[in-house]
């Protein structure tokens, strides 16, 4: 059996094609968690809740930012004291560690990205036992 040129020429065009498709690695700068960061530049922390009760106001007057490079600033009275933040889209978690202590501290977490749009991302504790969930609202 005889297999004609073009044939031949089609398989090997086909198979060029599927060989050039690849999975985007969503875990690197400018992956989509981390360009929803990067297009404001200031956050406000808009619902705070751990195991058993509303927290949200425990952040009021802070600003938080998402900066390129993985730095994670927060912002209050003129004080800023600064961690570090990692976007992983291929395991839906955005990781954010700061020292300091309450409410700060309360931050350092694996969160699971419920929710992400240009101007909000809803975010809920990785571990299933302890009730926590934060939003960040775009100022």
């Amino acid at each position: 059996m005889k297999i004609s040129a073009s044939i031949l020429m089609a398989a090997f065009v086909l198979a060029l094609g599927f060989s050039a498709c690849t999975n985007s690695d969503d875990n690197t700068p400018g992956g989509p968690t981390d360009d929803i960061l990067a297009q404001n530049d200031q956050w406000k922390v808009s619902y705070y809740w751990d195991k058993d009760k509303n927290e949200t106001s425990d952040f009021a007057g802070y600003t938080f930012s998402f900066k390129s490079g993985g730095v994670f600033q927060a912002t209050k009275s003129g004080v800023t004291t600064t961690g570090t933040w990692q976007a992983d889209d291929s395991s839906n978690k955005l990781i954010i560690s700061i020292p300091g202590t309450k409410p700060l501290d309360d931050l350092n977490d694996d969160w699971i990205i419920l929710e992400k749009s240009s101007n909000s991302i809803k975010l809920k504790d990785d571990n299933n036992t302890h009730l926590e969930e934060l939003h960040f609202q775009a100022i």
